[in-house]
């Protein structure tokens, strides 16, 4: 089967799914998207600019849900983790 196809019937074909849940988990998930950029190397700010952008639609879903505050205290949180401390005071001249 050409590749630009999808096969319903490939079990091994890639398929996502959304599960239902009465869990807010908003925070862990903020988290996981923020950390995986921290490994690539972003900056606070650009990992900021990601949740502000509504293509990154996990993302962005956080930040329209929980706000900026929010967002920005879980990226200050996953640099801690990793030992980087970040202020918030001015935004960089790009």
């Amino acid at each position: 089967m050409p590749k630009d196809e999808f096969d319903f019937a490939d079990p091994l074909e890639l398929r996502g799914v959304a599960l239902r849940s009465a869990e807010d988990t908003t925070a862990e998930m903020a988290a996981c998207f923020a950390e995986e950029f921290v490994r690539l190397g972003y900056d606070h700010w650009r990992v900021l600019a990601l949740f502000r952008d509504p293509r990154y639609t996990g993302a962005h879903l956080a930040w329209c849900q929980q706000g900026e505050p929010f967002v920005r205290d879980v990226i200050g949180e996953v640099f801690a983790r990793r030992g980087r401390a970040i202020t918030w005071a001015t935004a960089p001249q790009r």
